[in-house]
């Protein structure tokens, strides 16, 4: 979608998540699934609702599989390349974080017949980081007790701006954010239109960041988290914020505070780095599979551990590739907390009428560094033009700024 304000073009891209397509002979042979023992699936003690009375109904021990992604072969590989170690990660993460189980796959047999079958001694093999990956059901086995899935955090609005006096404000997470990272988007090193970014939505409270880190991290991590704790976010570039709050931009690890960017959103796979398209610049670099190597630049904050990204990177998975099967178990999801809006009470806990954490549109602070950028270039152009007409020498052209800065689009 293409938006015209102040004279300026900027291509805004918006995602839709598309749901998963029922099984069918035609198309089975081409997709990858990933599936449990439906006995083997417990519901997630932590109720959903902490103010709810009576917890949620128990899921049921039934037979046969709990299909938990789906996905055609040329989309899985998009993210998982020619491995399996995609698959292998996606199914921990989804049914034990912490590493213990494995993954099994069929070597006879096509992905219809298995569909409904249980997997056998003689047709199934463990498969191993490396293996190739090609179409087919890949089953999660746990070596250990009953599994308890990662719950989905529903992406239906955004959160919305708290209000009262929390000892813990977006005040401080913003600074906090600003102070760890330099103050500049840990992607592509933009310093303007900076949003700070929850990889652990707010909307879902403490209860639910807690929850999230105990899982995904460990309990003593999660002993001082808060819903604004510098741990669970990072301060991104405005357009590439709305990726990462909308779980269509992920951070798949490598190693050490290495990460690849993956973008899941199908309409627009090719989006530049800088997180939109704009219209007078075509050589910024892809933003699916961009390399960034995170860092601190004050040592008294600490970059929000791996476990915190790998479950924002699974909420991206989840929203592309999950099944109806999944989405719609009982206590699969977070509670979401009604936080009422500044409009409500006239007051919120960021008192800063500046903030762009909550910006009025979601290109507002694309169009207001766009805006700022040309207003530069103006500038600089009439004092070029009177130093040329005072010295009459032809002044070089104006320097663009480095890649990191995101060059046209920021210039210093």
């Amino acid at each position: 979608m293409m938006e015209k304000r102040n004279g300026l073009k900027v291509e805004i891209s918006r995602g839709l998540k598309p749901g998963p397509a029922p099984q069918s002979a035609s198309t089975a042979t081409e997709n990858v699934y990933i599936r449990v023992r439906q006995s083997l699936v417990v519901s997630d003690p932590t109720i959903a609702n902490p103010t709810t009375v009576n917890p949620p109904p128990s899921i049921p021990q039934s037979s046969g599989h709990l299909y938990l992604i789906k996905g055609s072969i040329d989309d899985i590989r998009r993210f998982a390349g020619a491995t399996v170690d995609w698959i292998i990660k996606v199914a921990h993460l989804i049914c034990d974080p912490s590493g213990a189980g494995q993954v099994y796959t069929h070597r006879t047999g096509t992905p219809l017949y298995w569909y409904d079958r249980d997997r056998d001694a003689s047709g199934w093999v463990q498969v191993n980081l490396g293996d190739p990956l090609v179409p087919g059901i890949y089953e999660f086995v746990t070596t250990g007790g009953p599994i308890t899935l990662s719950k989905i955090s529903e992406r239906q609005s955004r959160s919305e701006t708290s209000v009262g006096s929390d000892e813990f404000s977006s005040a401080s997470f913003h600074r906090d954010l600003e102070l760890r990272d330099g103050k500049a988007c840990v992607v592509n090193g933009a310093d303007r239109a900076l949003i700070p970014s929850h990889l652990v939505p707010k909307r879902i409270g403490t209860d639910g960041a807690k929850d999230v880190v105990t899982r995904f991290v460990g309990a003593g991590a999660a002993l001082d988290i808060h819903r604004f704790h510098p741990d669970i976010g990072v301060l991104l570039f405005c357009p590439l914020e709305y990726l990462v709050d909308n779980y269509m931009l992920g951070f798949y690890h490598v190693a050490g505070q290495i990460y690849t960017l993956h973008n899941f959103d199908p309409d627009d796979p090719d989006v530049p780095f800088t997180g939109t398209t704009f219209t007078d610049v075509t050589d910024l670099p892809p933003l699916h599979m961009y390399s960034v190597t995170l860092s601190v630049h004050d040592a008294r904050y600490r970059l929000p551990p791996k476990g915190v990204f790998d479950w924002h990177y699974l909420q991206c998975v989840l929203r592309r590739f999950a099944t109806d099967q999944y989405k719609n178990l009982p206590n699969n999801s977070f509670f979401v907390y009604p936080f009422e809006k500044l409009s409500e009470n006239g007051f919120e806990d960021n008192a800063n009428d500046d903030d762009d954490d909550e910006p009025p549109y979601y290109s507002y602070c694309v169009h207001r560094v766009m805006a700022e950028h040309w207003e530069k270039r103006r500038e600089q152009e009439q004092f070029k033009e009177i130093e040329k007409w005072s010295s009459e020498i032809t002044s070089p052209g104006v320097e663009r700024g480095c890649l990191a800065s995101v060059r046209n689009c920021l210039i210093c």
